[in-house]
């Protein structure tokens, strides 16, 4: 089976995200790949997910069928002409050059070590699975349903990469244990950044992840420094998960550390202008950027500079509201087969190694 190059997977992940392009060089070379090509799978589902003229039934019969693929990747050319077509029209120039490219994205995940391939399939299974509950997330309206659609899309993002660091390093999988709550905090924390800062693009297009009040500016800034702070509790959570991190993985913790560092300063910045109504408005500055690469070099392998560094970054104003990573966890989370949390199943014929995997 054909694959990509490292060269050209690194091309797709500059193409449809700037901010993993900046922060998976970090990484040490064989998780720099596993990574890339993660993120590569979920924004294949993401981008069918997204589709505005797709209609939900496609939307859960490619979903659908996408995780079946990763356990059994059989007539995978046919199958990517297909929601080739469907997509086409609506997504971006970088996203339709990955969609063409989806048999050599799985080809380069079929080339990793069997367990390697399985963290990556059991997290994009458990992500369409979530992404097909669309009738449930055209509907959010409370902090649950946002916890819910945020673990979907992203906490489970924070599971993969927790069990990649652990094929990684035999010191990590000794703390997953410890790390695994806080993983599920740290991507919903990312995820809820960028939906507060994507709401009125969102909007524009007929999507509504929170429970914002459109009209009033009053209940407005109010519900969106509400979830302010809940994403700030989140971040502060992701700091604990890179605490916990081995100090002599400093390429790993970088990689967290931008991310996480990131997301602190575009919530300071929505908590200062909660009412901006264009994503510009609240976009972090390239001299903010340079100086949140700096900072993490510099900061990177001592936990006290990281506690000053993050009391920093969210000031004063902002204060966290801190929740429970184990309850959290334990409620939205599908990656351990004893988790009580459900998801509605997706009607389509899967491998039997597929559908062992949730």
């Amino acid at each position: 089976m054909k694959s990509l190059s490292i060269a050209e997977q690194n091309k797709h992940l500059e193409g449809v995200s700037r901010t993993f392009a900046l922060t998976i060089p970090c990484l040490p070379e064989d998780l720099r790949d596993w990574v890339g090509n993660a993120y590569l799978l979920c924004r294949i589902a993401d981008t069918i997910e997204d589709d505005p003229r797709m209609d939900i039934a496609a939307k859960k019969k490619y979903l659908s069928e996408f995780a079946g693929i990763l356990s059994a990747p059989l007539h995978v050319d046919e199958w990517t002409r297909d929601v080739c077509a469907r997509v086409a029209d609506s997504a971006t120039a970088a996203e339709n050059l990955l969609m063409k490219d989806i048999p050599l994205v799985i080809g380069r995940y079929c080339l990793y070590p069997a367990e390697v391939q399985k963290v990556i399939r059991r997290g994009v299974v458990i992500m369409c699975k979530g992404m097909a509950q669309i009738e449930r997330w055209n509907n959010i309206d409370s902090l649950d349903e946002v916890d819910h659609y945020c673990y979907s899309v992203a906490g489970v993002v924070g599971e993969i990469l927790a069990n990649l660091f652990a094929e990684h390093s035999p010191a990590i999988k000794k703390k997953l244990p410890e790390l695994s709550p806080l993983a599920v905090s740290f991507g919903e924390a990312l995820q809820l950044t960028n939906i507060l800062k994507d709401v009125w693009d969102d909007a524009r297009r007929g999507a509504r992840w929170l429970p914002i009040a459109n009209s009033d500016p009053e209940q407005r800034q109010e519900a969106t420094r509400k979830y302010v702070a809940v994403a700030l509790g989140h971040a502060m959570q992701a700091l604990q998960f890179i605490k916990l991190l081995p100090r002599t993985e400093r390429g790993i913790r970088k990689f967290c550390l931008l991310a996480a560092e990131m997301s602190v300063m575009t919530l300071r910045n929505i908590h200062e202008n909660p009412l901006f109504r264009e994503p510009k408005e609240i976009k972090i500055s390239h001299s903010d950027v340079r100086n949140c690469v700096l900072m993490t070099f510099f900061c990177a392998s001592s936990n006290l500079l990281l506690d000053l560094l993050f009391g920093h970054l969210s000031g004063k104003e902002m204060k966290p509201e801190f929740r429970d990573p184990a309850e959290l966890m334990n409620k939205v989370s599908f990656w351990n087969s004893n988790n009580a949390y459900e998801y509605k199943p997706v009607q389509n014929e899967l491998s039997e190694e597929c559908k062992n995997d949730y």
